[in-house]
């Protein structure tokens, strides 16, 4: 049952005046920004690039960010959530802006006691016919809402979450004020019609619209509380829909450190380390297998117990990635594991993350770049990756090339931006990518249809290296002959040396349908195919035997 009442009374309403000045002071905010920096980029669209050049719009970019922190600070509502949230889109704010809006905290000052009694009693009835006990001073207060401690008439105690007075009027100003500006730049702005702007203002509305319903941040607890059920050293608090609503939600108290709250863990003898695998384990189920997540990971919203289980809380914003994307993601991760330069482009593009005016040619390039400058030869081997470089690296590519987060994507990536710098914080060396790998590991042959499947494709790969060694020699033979290359090899040693390519070459095919063949067998006796099974290994015998008896046979 739920204490909401059919006819219950609406939450109050900011009065008209204060909806046009909130309107009228978050465009001008925007605006204002947008003008001053095309402005300064007009007057300067000639002049060289210079040190001097770069030095006046970063200092310009530096002054810009700190007033918008500054406002958003000061109006609270969806302008600190907007800062928050522009704050991992590297993609879309040049480095300066990101560096301020990640100091930007959505701590505000809390609303009084006395236009917050009246909202739980509107919802919950009399205080003292559902609670014990009820602590009038805040936990916690937000810019959407705000927390308190309270006991239950059996003792039970729980923390009641209430929505700020006027917070629904105050978002709905606010949501019409930022689809003013998105207008604008994408009317007006070379910026605005460059990236997708409405998309990412129809995903940011839902998710804050979900965040407002404390009805589905119940239900959503309950979705991740399932999701994680087999997760041992995660905790998902208790809900009580009986004292919840739409506005209030009543969940077990959970005590908990902060997970940055690096001293204090190390007092009470938890390993950080042991935390931070803990939390990217957790997000690589969320995120690549179950396609479910926690949106918003900040220190406040990930405690961690003395036995270093990871509390979750605030479930108002998650994300659920379909099966497609997340499919993609996997092929992502796997690509960038294989170094695979074209796969990873592939991956992108079929994300929507590469927009239509790329040089898909120069944006391979780059890519592949950064993956040879990290890589290391196995998945094995991946520990010396150092994954925070390749990710300030590629935030480089991001801004340098013509990419984007696509908008559903928006909250997934802030979540991943948030979690390497809590993990990187509670362990510098830690070693994000070996965590990663026995994922990467599985995800090949998981997604190419378990383990018969990679079989057939390991197959396919190797026959199609087969049949391209012959064009592939025509057409180095060719580039000789028409002089493209020099072959700078002496007629002395010419016999010599042919002959040694032409046993590798043999000898290279060899390796392949024996390895192959074996390689086939082995996977086919461990999924109990014994006739195929002595089938591919007759197989491989036969091309072993072959290539020893005849090696070098053809040549004089």
């Amino acid at each position: 049952m739920t204490h909401e009442k059919e006819g219950a009374l609406p939450a109050a309403q900011l009065s008209w005046t204060r909806v046009v000045h909130r309107i009228y002071r978050v465009v001008t905010l925007f605006v204002g920004i947008i003008l001053r920096i095309g402005w300064a980029a007009f007057w300067h669209r000639n002049r060289p690039d210079s040190p001097e050049k770069d030095a006046f719009f970063e200092q310009l970019y530096t002054r810009q960010a700190i007033k918008f922190r500054q406002t958003a600070e000061q109006l609270g509502g969806l302008v600190i959530k907007v800062g928050q949230f522009l704050s991992s889109r590297v993609d879309l704010l040049p480095k300066p802006f990101i560096d301020q809006l990640q100091a930007l905290q959505d701590n505000v000052k809390s609303a009084p006691w006395s236009q917050v009694r009246p909202i739980l009693e509107q919802e919950l009835g009399p205080l003292h016919e559902s609670f014990l006990i009820f602590d009038e001073k805040p936990l916690a207060a937000a810019s959407l809402g705000q927390v308190y401690r309270a006991a239950l008439h059996d003792g039970t105690e729980v923390a009641v979450k209430v929505q700020r007075p006027y917070i629904e009027s105050t978002v709905q100003a606010d949501l019409k004020a930022l689809s003013i500006v998105v207008n604008l730049a994408t009317r007006f702005t070379r910026f605005g019609q460059a990236f997708d702007l409405f998309t990412v203002l129809r995903e940011f509305r839902r998710v804050v619209t979900e965040e407002l319903n404390y009805q589905q941040e119940l239900a959503n607890t309950e979705l991740i509380r399932q999701d994680v059920r087999h997760l041992g050293y995660v905790i998902v608090p208790k809900t009580y829909p009986e004292y919840s609503t739409s506005r209030v939600l009543t969940m077990a108290f959970q005590d908990g450190i902060k997970i940055n709250q690096l001293e204090e863990l190390k007092q009470h003898h938890i390993n950080p380390t042991v935390v931070a695998e803990e939390a990217i384990h957790l997000y690589l189920h969320m995120v690549m297998e179950s396609g479910i997540f926690h949106a918003d990971p900040h220190p406040g919203n990930i405690l961690v117990t003395k036995d270093a289980k990871l509390i979750l809380l605030d479930y108002g914003m998650i994300g659920i990635i379909d099966q497609a994307s997340r499919k993609q993601i996997r092929r992502l991760f796997v690509a960038v594991s294989k170094r695979n330069a074209t796969e990873l482009q592939a991956s992108m593009e079929a994300l929507g993350m590469v927009r239509p005016d790329a040089d898909r040619a120069q944006l391979r390039r780059q890519i592949q770049y950064l993956l040879d400058r990290y890589y290391a030869e196995t998945l094995d081997e991946l520990k010396s990756l150092d994954l925070v470089a390749l990710l300030r690296d590629f935030e480089n590519l991001l801004r340098t090339q013509p990419i984007q987060v696509p908008g559903q994507f928006a909250f997934l990536g802030r979540a991943i931006a948030i979690l390497v710098g809590l993990a990187t914080g509670l362990d510098p060396d830690i070693n994000l990518v070996e965590l990663f790998a026995p994922y990467a590991k599985r995800f090949v042959t998981e997604d190419r249809g378990g383990t018969l499947g990679y079989a057939k494709h390991v197959v396919m790969d190797m026959t199609k290296t087969l049949v391209d060694l012959p064009e592939l020699s025509h057409r180095i033979l060719k580039q000789v002959e028409n002089g493209e290359l020099e072959a700078k090899v002496e007629w002395k040693q010419g016999t010599s040396q042919l002959h040694s390519l032409y046993r590798g070459i043999r000898g290279l095919i060899q390796s392949i349908y024996v390895v192959g063949f074996s390689l086939i067998a082995t996977l086919l006796l461990v999924h109990h195919h014994d006739v195929l099974s002595g089938g591919f290994y007759l197989l491989a015998f036969f091309a072993f035997l072959y290539g020893t008896l005849f090696h070098g046979r053809h040549l004089p």
